[in-house]
């Protein structure tokens, strides 16, 4: 301390001479003075102290003043953010499968229904129908007041729509392809804008208030498992082939006989003569799914593979076919018509597989 006051006793000292310096002198020798001091009694406290008493100003500063970092707390999961999901993500070509649903806890078979001018359809529940709206193919409950349309957008104006403001439901907003929302009359129009092979399209859901909570998550995934398929010319249905050949026993030929039958009237859909050339009336009730009205047949081939086939009792021939399902979908294929001789000894249809 000693040296300390004689320090600034020679400062003031100093200043009275040089009136200018004066008060940066005393600063000076403040500043070196506690240096010294600060050095002395760091030599002499022990090397616990040393890290900190060590750092310049600046640092130990930051040292003393800097909060300790804090573990982050866990946060809850965020929503999606706006427009980060697909809502239809890729519109895939009809493959002729089918599809369903849960709702209400309960699985719902769905079949797909096309659109009946577009080139698109969608997987529509067994507890809805389809029908016309407007002029458009419309998909929705039995009641007509809840349902999906779809429109083609022809320009750059309809596709930036005009007509629809921002909606405000979140489980919408998430969707890239969500243009917006109006009301009409007593529903609210939800759209989104979306492409299929090269073409832009609207697609609308008319929902009411009451149902929205119920239908609307029903309805997004209608829309996202929505499949493309081109209209075709309907098919001619019938017989177009030339019997073949069978030989002139009469066993080969009642078994062709029975089996040209057979595929006139599944054909024709008769029932009484599809019936008639079945082995039993169980056997005619489990391939009634084969006359379904909901398919056109088009049979183009047949050929024999054997009366009897060899190794075996029964007689066999392969039909091939052209198939169009109601919604326009069209497959070919081949079916092999198996017979059996019954009591009297009569070939009858045994099995189509």
């Amino acid at each position: 301390m000693d040296r300390i006051q004689r320090l600034v006793t020679e400062v003031i000292r100093l200043s009275k001479q040089m009136s200018l310096w004066g008060a940066g002198c005393i600063a000076v020798a403040i500043a070196i003075s506690t240096g010294c001091s600060n050095a002395s009694d760091q030599n002499s406290s022990g090397a616990e102290h040393t890290d900190l008493a060590s750092a310049t100003p600046a640092a130990a500063t930051a040292a003393i003043t800097a909060p300790a970092t804090a573990v982050p707390a866990p946060s809850a999961t965020a929503a999606p953010a706006v427009k980060s999901v697909s809502l239809i993500p890729e519109v895939r070509e009809y493959t002729g499968s089918g599809s369903g649903y849960e709702l209400d806890g309960v699985n719902v078979q769905a079949d797909y229904s096309a659109d009946q001018t577009l080139p698109l359809g969608i997987f529509l529940p067994e507890t809805m129908i389809r029908f016309e709206q407007d002029g458009r193919t419309a998909w929705g409950t039995e009641d007509k007041h809840n349902y999906i349309t779809l429109i083609k957008l022809s320009s750059a104006k309809d596709a930036a729509g005009g007509k629809f403001e921002p909606g405000t439901d979140r489980r919408l907003l998430k969707f890239k392809e969500y243009e917006g929302s109006r009301m009409e009359e007593d529903r609210r129009v939800e759209a989104f804008i979306f492409t299929a092979y090269n073409d832009s399209y609207r697609a609308e859901i008319h929902i009411q208030d009451e149902q929205r909570d119920k239908l609307l998550p029903l309805f997004t995934s209608m829309l996202s498992g929505m499949e493309y398929l081109e209209k075709q010319p309907p098919i001619k249905p019938g017989v177009f082939f030339k019997a073949p050949d069978v030989g002139t026993s009469p066993g080969n030929k009642q078994a062709l006989q029975e089996t040209l039958d057979c595929i006139a009237a599944w054909a024709a859909k008769d029932k009484e003569k599809f019936a008639a050339t079945m082995q039993s009336p169980q056997l005619n009730e489990a391939l009634q799914f084969l006359l379904d009205k909901k398919n056109v047949y088009r049979f183009n081939k047949l050929t024999v593979v054997g009366i009897p086939i060899e190794g075996t009792k029964r007689a066999g021939f392969y039909v091939e076919f052209t198939q169009m399902t109601s919604e326009g979908y069209i497959t070919e294929g081949t079916y092999e018509i198996s017979l059996l001789p019954n009591k009297q000894g009569k070939w009858k249809i045994a099995n189509i597989d």
